[in-house]
């Protein structure tokens, strides 16, 4: 396994792609802030200058292109041919697909900082943003929410991907659920309405888990009639089921 991840590891040093999605999630923050005066406040700060919607997409392409290049370019037979056995494989893609995610957080965060030293050194990240949060710590849930959200749709990519065989279909959904949370949430909320049971749809879930920490269980309960732990628990099964489907596939798919 260390040996694959090391492979992997290689493997994206060596693309210039991922080293020009690191080197944009650093300038754009910086390069926002630069542009459009009316961005520099603490608000936009703490959404990493608006960066988010890159990181997403960033995040779901590398995803979906993680797999299916591997049997698009044929490079999976060197590797099975070395005789490691294709759960290793699997499981080295996604260590380095979270690492790649860390890696965009980071640089976003690294541009934002510099961007708030040289645009708005006086922002003050201990201003009160809700009735118990800062800046500062609005910040860090909002970033714990985004991996959250990233490391879900991202699962569905993968799924998607070895299902349909195609990264482009998979990227297309990963967008659609990335940048359309306002419809998402409204879809969402009808379909409880509908059926109760439908309250455990993914698109539940995904929009509850960016409200865990800033939302009180009471709230919770009277939007989508489920406690924080409760959206907890069905974030681990939907992650844990859809990585099951990928990996039985890629397990089967040919080479």
């Amino acid at each position: 396994m260390l040996t694959l991840l090391k492979q992997e590891l290689f493997k994206a040093h060596k693309q210039n792609r991922l080293w020009i999605w690191l080197l944009l999630a650093f300038i754009f923050p910086i390069a926002v802030l630069a542009v459009f005066k009316c961005t520099r406040n603490v608000e936009r700060l703490v959404g990493f200058g608006g960066g988010i919607p890159y990181i997403y997409l960033a995040a779901i392409i590398y995803s979906a292109l993680s797999i299916s290049q591997e049997f698009t370019f044929g490079t999976i037979r060197p590797l099975l041919s070395r005789r490691f056995n294709r759960l290793s494989i699997f499981i080295s893609k996604i260590v380095l697909n979270f690492i790649v995610y860390i890696g965009l957080v980071v640089s976003a965060f690294i541009g934002t900082i510099i961007a708030k030293l040289i645009f708005v050194p006086k922002a003050d990240f201990g201003k009160q943003m809700t009735d118990t949060l800062t800046a500062g710590q609005l910040w860090g849930i909002d970033t714990i929410h985004l991996f959250l959200e990233i490391i879900f749709i991202s699962a569905l990519v993968i799924m998607i991907t070895n299902i349909v065989k195609s990264s482009g279909a998979a990227i297309g959904l990963g967008v659609v659920l990335s940048i359309g949370t306002p419809i998402i949430s409204s879809i969402s909320l009808s379909l409880i309405q509908l059926a109760p049971i439908l309250k455990w749809n993914p698109l539940t879930i995904l929009i509850g888990s960016s409200m865990l920490g800033i939302t009180p269980d009471t709230t919770l309960n009277a939007i989508f009639h489920l406690n924080s732990m409760s959206i907890i628990i069905a974030y681990i099964v939907y992650i844990v089921l859809f990585y099951g489907i990928a990996y039985y596939i890629f397990r089967k798919r040919s080479v």
